[in-house]
């Protein structure tokens, strides 16, 4: 009988969970790590796209299929309806009945968004090009369907208009957070964005402008700001370039940044920092003006609570709490967060200026903030054109086709209106466009019913 060979008992070391993402694993407790350990992730090589310049996020946004976008909007539509339906119902508990008739007015509004397509069929080649579908949306506010396909609308012009910026750049404005909003706070943000733009038309020849509106979740507040598509008469200046300013030399840039600030502040603190001058004001007047912008640069320095330290921020040190309270209570009655940057690319441009129709969907399951919205921009303008491109319409009406984009293989591009057809007889395609199901009928009424008009009875005279 054959002996066991001998055998020597190892304890074995149990993997650990790496403590940070890319980095190598923690050494074991009463041990010593080996000399060389497999890392938890290969950091030899990192995530990149085919475009060095293209972030992950914007490459993984570009990666979506029009499916997928179109089941995340559908999930937000769901959820917006389920938001309503509680402030429907609150108000109808309350006998509130000329509210809850107004909400459950919203709500059927939004359960008959996108149930009904308008079909139509390329004329020209009599047939041969499929017949696409146009969805009938019910142009709510905070609709996400209807909301896309404004944006979509209204980007494509942005686009089409984007080659006649001789300098563009984007210009954020923003106030601090209120407690509430109402129509008011939009009807004057609104004033004080014209008036900017009015102070700066030497400078800013035209461009387009969107308010933008989001909400805190932690702090329940409202934050208003507007983003600033503007054709500049002169590029901005390189952040290289240095200047004089209040006793300091700072970059060109800064300086042109903390203009902006303060003229944007005094619009909105009164009598605090004054007015502007007019550009004809005298002498006088000007140097004045002069004189009040470098005092306040000068107190800005004097209440700053951040300092730079790498790799980022940090608050002030060696300061009290009482002078750092002081410092921050200025700071937010005179100061105002503003952005200035070229732009280089017309489908960013486009997508930031823009974004204030799909920021809503960050609250559509908040019904405590979806009707406070809804009551203060309703009839509210949000989005304007000024300057070389006033008159450029850019809110567009969701429903009906847009003409732009229906083009036949023929290119005549005469199209005939079929009928009106339920969900399940149209699908999207690859392009993210509707069509109507195969076999389909050129003659065809559509598949939904709709009312006749019955004859009028004569009246006896």
């Amino acid at each position: 009988m054959n002996s066991l060979p001998d055998l020597k008992m190892v304890e074995r070391m149990a993997l650990s969970r790496p403590a940070r993402l890319g980095t190598q694993r923690r050494k074991p407790k009463g041990g010593h790590a080996p000399a060389k350990r497999a890392h938890s992730l290969d950091t030899e090589k990192q995530l990149v796209t085919t475009d060095a310049e293209v972030s992950v996020r914007e490459w993984s946004r570009a990666q979506k299929t029009e499916q997928e976008a179109y089941r995340e909007k559908l999930v937000l539509h769901r959820q917006l309806m389920r938001s309503v339906h509680s402030i429907w119902q609150r108000h109808a508990r309350e006998g509130n009945d000329a509210l809850a008739v107004r909400w459950e007015k919203q709500w059927l509004q939004l359960q008959n968004c996108q149930t009904e397509w308008i079909g139509y069929y390329a004329d020209c080649c009599k047939g041969f090009t499929a017949p696409i579908a146009i969805p009938i949306g019910c142009n709510h506010r905070l609709c996400p369907l209807c909301c896309y396909r404004r944006s979509e609308k209204a980007r494509k012009r942005i686009r089409a208009m984007f080659d006649r910026l001789t300098h563009p750049a984007l210009i954020t404005l923003t106030i601090p957070n209120k407690a509430s909003i109402r129509k008011h706070d939009y009807t004057l943000f609104r004033q004080r964005v014209r008036k900017f733009i009015a102070e700066h038309k030497a400078w800013i020849r035209g461009g387009v402008y969107s308010l933008e509106t989001t909400y805190n979740r932690r702090e329940k507040t409202w934050h208003i700001h507007v983003h600033i598509l503007a054709d500049l008469s002169v590029p901005l200046p390189d952040k290289k370039q240095l200047v004089t300013l209040a006793g300091q030399e700072v970059y060109m840039f800064t300086a042109m940044k903390l203009r902006l600030e303060f003229d944007w502040l005094r619009l909105w603190t009164g009598k605090t920092w004054g007015k502007k001058p007019r550009i004809d004001a005298s002498a006088n007047a000007i140097a004045g003006d002069i004189y009040d912008f470098e005092e306040w640069v000068k107190l800005t320095r004097k209440m700053k609570t951040r300092e730079w330290c790498f790799p980022g921020w940090r608050d002030l040190q060696g300061i009290s709490a009482a002078e750092m309270q002081m410092r921050k209570k200025w700071n937010a009655e005179n100061r105002r967060v503003i952005d200035l940057k070229p732009v280089t690319d017309r489908e960013g441009a486009a997508f930031e200026v823009l974004k204030y129709i799909t920021k809503v969907a960050a609250f559509s399951d908040l019904p405590e903030a979806i009707e406070p919205f809804c009551d203060a921009v309703k009839g509210a303008r949000l989005i304007q054109a000024f300057g070389s491109w006033y008159g450029v319409k850019l809110e567009t009406d969701a429903n009906g086709p847009d003409w732009g984009e229906l083009k036949c293989s023929c290119g005549v591009n005469v199209w005939k209106r079929i009928g009106v057809f339920f969900r399940r007889d149209v699908e999207m395609d690859a392009d993210g466009r509707w069509r109507l199901r195969r076999p389909h009928n050129h003659n065809s009424p559509g598949t939904v019913p709709r009312p006749r008009i019955r004859a009028l009875d004569t009246r006896q005279t």
